[in-house]
């Protein structure tokens, strides 16, 4: 077997999705919030489980006008998740089946890790028209459910005919709220997760709230590599600019 058949393999053999169903985040000392840094590698593979789940809707409503043939990707949660989608979703889509017309709305709820603002922010408007359309919501997370379900009732606004939603992990309060059409797995309401497109975002918000309250540089990096589980060269790059820049 070759090196490249062997990374591969391990790579695949590596993951276990049932694990990250219901994963738990790590414990920081003095922390009210708990850490889970999910692998790029688990976040293609839980993009192809939901597209296989988007797959089976489109396939029950073939022939259909509730068949989904617009996406919007909220930004910036959504742009990877919505990335990883397209791939199955337009150039896997099954016969009779729409090709989905991909979007973005940008809209925040989050200033950084646990600070939210009072009501959802738009930051840029829909790109595609939606008069309507059946529209599929993208977003990497449903925390309290306060962004789907603005977003949803303003899609509607917009046009749309109906409004589905689909995110890579939900939260006990967001279920409450909205129930997530499309959803691969839940945590627990206390845990910040950090995908892969915000690794070096999550150092910039939470390093100096760890340095305020007396942590040195060299425990960030423990608990960013031994806690956490950050590779030892990211934060190696990237921990001594924002510790020293921080207040």
């Amino acid at each position: 077997m070759s090196q490249y058949e062997q990374q591969i393999r391990a790579l695949q053999q590596g993951i276990d999705l049932d694990f990250w169903r219901k994963p738990e985040g790590i414990d920081i000392p003095g922390d009210e919030l708990r850490f889970l840094l999910i692998p790029d590698a688990v976040e293609s593979a839980a993009m192809f489980e939901l597209a296989k789940q988007v797959h089976d809707y489109q396939k029950l409503h073939a022939g259909e006008a509730t068949q989904i043939n617009s996406a919007l990707m909220v930004t910036m949660g959504g742009l990877l998740p919505s990335v990883l989608l397209f791939d199955h979703l337009v150039e896997g889509r099954y016969a009779n089946v729409p090709k989905i017309e991909f979007g973005t709305i940008g809209v925040s709820l989050y200033k950084g890790p646990g600070q939210r603002y009072d009501n959802p922010v738009i930051q840029h408007g829909i790109s595609i028209p939606l008069s309507g359309r059946i529209v599929l919501i993208i977003d990497d997370l449903a925390d309290y459910g306060g962004t789907m379900s603005f977003l949803k009732e303003h899609i509607i606004e917009s046009g749309a005919n109906k409004v589905l939603t689909l995110a890579m992990y939900t939260k006990p309060a967001a279920k409450k709220v909205i129930p997530i059409d499309f959803c691969f797995g839940e945590t627990p309401q206390d845990t910040w997760i950090i995908t892969p497109r915000e690794r070096v975002e999550t150092l910039v918000k939470r390093v100096p709230v760890w340095k305020q309250s007396g942590a040195s540089e060299q425990e960030c990096q423990h608990r960013l590599v031994e806690l956490i589980g950050y590779p030892p060269e990211f934060v190696e790059y990237y921990l001594p600019l924002i510790y020293k820049n921080a207040p």
